[in-house]
């Protein structure tokens, strides 16, 4: 006796976001597979979505209406994608002073930084000067300890690191209020 296979199996694309449509739910998919055109098939009981023969998604099925059907590794390798690709694109948009820092700073590798790190860097380099910053950069690089908390470190224990008088010709207008006079002061 042959079983025969019932599943209903369907075309499918998630355009711009994680999730296929199939019978008024979304089901999510992992991020890569975002604009591809996919399989989905549909048993009574669980929705694969497959990418040529290969399964990338399994979910159980829903019959209740509007539902987002997510599988958590889908959200967090999302997640991951996205946070490095804000990092990257953080890193490449940030005008360095020092080829070095940029290569390893904005390419994808271990020593990726985040966001918080690339404004210290730019606090850093503001204070100091681009000088001061290839010279800590440097040394941080060759220590193995690429980070803005080493180079900050760097910079305070070198005589190099003076930081840059603050230049009051940028201060247009300097409003200074006067604090109102209490009945009994010297007037």
């Amino acid at each position: 006796m042959h079983e025969f296979d019932t599943d209903r199996v369907v075309a499918v694309r998630a355009a711009k976001t994680i999730y296929v449509r199939f019978d008024c739910n979304d089901y999510s998919i992992p991020p890569e597979a975002v604009g591809r055109e996919l399989m989905l098939a549909a048993s009574d009981t669980e929705v694969r979505i497959l990418d040529g023969a290969r399964q990338i998604a399994r979910h159980r099925r829903s019959y209740n209406r509007q539902q987002m059907v997510l599988d958590p590794a889908h959200q967090q390798a999302l997640l991951g994608t996205k946070r490095k690709h804000a990092n990257r694109r953080a890193a490449a948009g940030c005008r360095w002073p020092f080829p070095r820092a940029r290569l390893c700073w904005s390419e994808p590798s271990p020593m990726a930084i985040s966001r918080h790190e690339i404004a210290h860097l730019l606090q850093l380099l503001d204070r100091y000067g681009a000088r001061a910053m290839r010279g800590a950069v440097r040394e941080a690089l060759e220590r193995n300890t690429p980070r803005a908390a080493s180079v900050e470190f760097l910079l305070r224990q070198s005589n190099r690191a003076t930081p840059l008088p603050l230049d009051l010709r940028r201060i247009r207008k300097l409003r200074v209020s006067k604090s109102p006079t209490r009945s009994g002061d010297l007037r």
